[in-house]
């Protein structure tokens, strides 16, 4: 007989002999464990010593006996437990299905993370620069994080974001609170979990602050955020829907969430059983409260299918007051600027902001220029190229851009400079295009003969 039907037959032997040493006895040690666990680490102790009160009635009256599959009977005792504190966080669960692998190499290669199922499940950039994108879990470590900076790398030019939850159950808090300091600057309180005892610290009247942190790519902490939700949003998911919405940071659209607030720790059981505790719970720094139970209320109710056509007009719209915010104080200056010049510092500073906040690159930044200076406003022009020159001194294409706009509104000498200055970055970077800031700078210099 081959090794591994041998092997597959003695397992089989060991699971039936198993099943049958559980199932003829009561369970009551299964449940003795579960009530000291409950005492030791669930968040709430009243309800920890409401919940044995009610396993214990259920031991007297045999409601557990006779239950023959390890499924219904850790649903029986997980139904128990919710009946008290409708904690679906709280479950109790069945022993894992022992199996012999017959092709361990074809289970490998299915089993390898780039063939499950997506963290991100879909990117988008939108018409109306509209970004969205659909997370359906929180998976945790670096290789987490690392996605969250590709996606926010991906819509860095988006002026309003749709960030779908409906379909995610939660996952590490460490991503959650990552993704949310994305959109926020400061060293701001997102969140803190009590806990009725640490036992790591050996402490009781724990609380642990989750504050915003560095992300590896550039904050959004101003742009437009709408938030999609389902009665499947839950936990971690929730804990990024309500956190966004508490501070006003995003419009939170579709159903009620399913209510889960509190952090959970599985513990082993005997028999292979294993229950899931929460063992403390979230408190809003804003709310004083959390979502357990009710679910994240949203700003808009709609049903989750209608949820992503209600969000995107809407973010439409939000995307185009936003770009205006932010272009319209800069238009302004320039309206007068031709009639009445002003210090280069005033349009500096507001073209400065653009580019650090991701709002603006050099080339938006030399497109406007010309923009002015084909409407034959000289003055206006030179200044907004001369900005980018000190906004981007690195640049021999800033250079060469200002210089073309001083060449036209008769400044010889500046322009002969910064012409010069872009073919000597140039020569310095073996740019690309040398040859042609040469060539403008040899053209220039005939035109002064």
């Amino acid at each position: 007989m081959k090794k591994i039907q041998l092997l597959a037959i003695i397992t089989s032997l060991i699971i039936s002999a198993w099943g049958t040493t559980v199932h003829a006895q009561s369970p009551k040690q299964l449940i003795g464990e579960i009530q000291q666990l409950l005492v030791d680490h669930y968040i709430f102790l009243d309800k920890a010593e409401a919940m044995n009160k009610r396993l214990d009635q259920g031991l007297e009256s045999g409601e557990f006996d006779g239950i023959e599959r390890e499924e219904d009977l850790a649903v029986a005792l997980t139904k128990a437990l919710q009946e008290i504190t409708n904690d679906k966080h709280l479950v109790v669960y069945p022993p894992r299905e022992v199996r012999v692998e017959e092709d361990p190499e074809g289970a490998f290669l299915r089993s390898l993370s780039r063939y499950r199922n997506p963290m991100i499940k879909s990117v988008q950039l939108l018409d109306n620069n509209v970004g969205y994108f659909d997370m359906r879990f929180f998976g945790g470590g670096e290789t987490a994080k690392k996605k969250i900076d590709q996606v926010m790398e991906q819509l860095e030019s988006a002026d309003a974001l749709i960030v779908d939850m409906r379909y995610n159950g939660g996952g590490s808090i460490s991503t959650v609170q990552y993704v949310c300091s994305y959109f926020f600057e400061g060293d701001h309180i997102l969140n803190s979990m009590y806990a009725r005892v640490n036992h790591q610290l050996n402490i009781e009247n724990h609380t642990r602050e989750v504050r915003v942190i560095p992300v590896n790519g550039k904050k959004r902490p101003d742009i437009p955020v709408f938030v999609l939700i389902s009665s499947r949003t839950f936990s971690g998911a929730e804990d990024f829907s309500y956190t966004m919405q508490s501070f006003e940071k995003a419009t939170v659209i579709g159903e009620a969430s399913r209510g889960g607030a509190h952090p959970v720790d599985f513990f082993p059981l005997s028999h292979n059983f294993r229950i899931k505790i929460p063992f403390a719970m979230s408190i809003h720094p804003v709310t004083k409260s959390n979502w357990e139970g009710t679910g994240v209320v949203p700003n808009v109710k709609v049903a989750s299918a209608e949820a992503f056509e209600t969000a995107l007009p809407l973010a439409q719209e939000a995307a185009k007051q936003y770009k205006r915010s932010f272009i319209q104080p800069i238009l302004d200056l320039l309206g007068s600027w031709e009639e009445q010049p002003k210090a280069i510092s005033e349009l500096l500073t507001p073209l400065e902001n653009g580019v650090k906040g991701g709002k603006l690159i050099e080339s938006d930044i030399n497109r406007m220029g010309y923009a002015y200076l084909r409407a034959n406003q000289t003055k206006t022009a030179s200044a907004i190229l001369e900005a980018n020159t000190r906004i981007f001194p690195e640049s021999p294409n800033a250079f060469d851009s200002f210089a073309e706009a001083l060449a036209i509104d008769g400044q010889r000498d500046r322009a002969l400079k910064s012409y010069e200055a872009a073919v000597k970055l140039a020569k310095a970077q073996e740019h690309y295009n040398l040859a042609s800031y040469q060539q403008n700078l040899e053209a220039f210099k005939e035109k002064l003969k």
